[in-house]
């Protein structure tokens, strides 16, 4: 925990890095024939397999997709849908993608609706995404122009909602009951606690990487400690309240996803996870980057799942409409 000790929070922050230096240090060794460091290179990653086949899996995609009992969810952090408004001349392209992506069930967080009729509008918006009957939206602030938080769209009938009780500002979780065809499927979408980075804290940081000098390093240690670490602590905690959410659903089947700004190998992934089953880990591919901006290539979108549903196919799409990858996957129900 964080709470305990921060450097475990950025060593898993850097363990994407520390993989690929892994892998060139043991290139290196076995062009020097230098089979000793080649053997505790590899020994590392067998010692580690289990967050590396994680963070990097490889599965085959399959074309064989069940046609019953099977359900399509999709998260996407929508970034205020781009400020865009959405008409039949010039279409909001992240309300196009959600509408055309046949996802039964989609989970949208920085979730922003205008009360001016000159932007996007929630009428507009249900307008728009009439394919989805079943709406629910938990708003966490609100202004004299807009509101924002987060919203299920669903195909199947939501009969709760309500949001997760712990101290947040902006972000927060909201958890749902959805009826699939007599059954119970809890589903928790969430936006946990992000680095509050300033444009100007991610211009320095792609200034470091791509090489400039050490005053930018002095800088960037300095926005690390200030803002990281704080991150970390308070996501921590709410990682612990869902969690204790998960362990007392009765349902069904369950399914927590969202916008957790941590990593697969992170405190808050783990701690959320628990029992369940990471989709993008039992059936996708790759390193799996869902945050595109300023060489923050990490996955912090997820989709986590029961251990009674099958992940099928779960897909990080390239769509650069906001600044994190929608995520999907589909899932047969045992």
């Amino acid at each position: 925990s964080p709470d305990r000790s921060l450097l475990f929070s950025y060593l898993g922050l850097l363990f994407p890095f520390i993989c690929i230096l892994n892998v060139c240090f043991v290139i290196y060794w076995v062009c020097l024939l230098q089979w000793r460091y080649v053997l505790i290179g590899v020994g590392a990653f067998a010692i580690c397999w289990n967050p590396v086949k994680n963070y990097f899996p490889f599965h085959l995609r399959t074309d064989l997709i069940p046609e019953e009992h099977v359900i399509k969810v999709l998260t996407y952090n929508v970034m205020s849908f781009a400020d865009k408004d959405h008409t039949a001349d010039s279409p909001n392209m992240i309300v196009k993608y959600i509408a055309d992506s046949g996802a039964d069930i989609v989970c949208m967080q920085e979730y922003m609706v205008s009360k001016s009729n000159k932007l996007l509008t929630s009428e507009k918006l249900i307008r728009a995404l009439s394919m989805y009957p079943f709406r629910s939206t938990v708003f966490f602030n609100s202004s004299s122009s807009s509101k924002w938080g987060l919203a299920v769209y669903s195909k199947y009938p939501i009969s709760a909602s309500r949001r997760v009780s712990y101290t947040s500002r902006n972000n927060g979780s909201s958890i749902h009951t959805i009826d699939i065809n007599g059954k119970t499927l809890t589903l928790i979408n969430n936006h946990l606690e992000s680095f509050k980075l300033t444009a100007e804290d991610r211009s320095r940081y792609s200034g470091f990487i791509k090489g400039v000098g050490p005053d930018t390093f002095d800088e960037l240690r300095g926005v690390i400690q200030q803002k990281l670490g704080p991150a970390f602590l308070i996501r921590a905690k709410q990682a612990d309240t869902i969690a204790e959410e998960i362990r007392r659903i009765k349902s069904d089947y369950t399914v927590v996803c969202g916008d957790f700004n941590d990593t697969p190998v992170s405190y808050t992934h783990r701690t959320v996870q628990g029992t369940l089953k990471d989709a993008f880990a039992e059936s996708g591919r790759g390193v799996g980057v869902t945050y595109n901006q300023n060489f923050f290539w990490f996955r912090i979108d997820h989709i986590l799942h029961s251990s009674n549903m099958k992940a099928i196919n779960c897909t990080i799409d390239k769509e650069k409409y906001s600044d994190h990858y929608p995520v999907w996957c589909y899932f047969a129900l045992n």
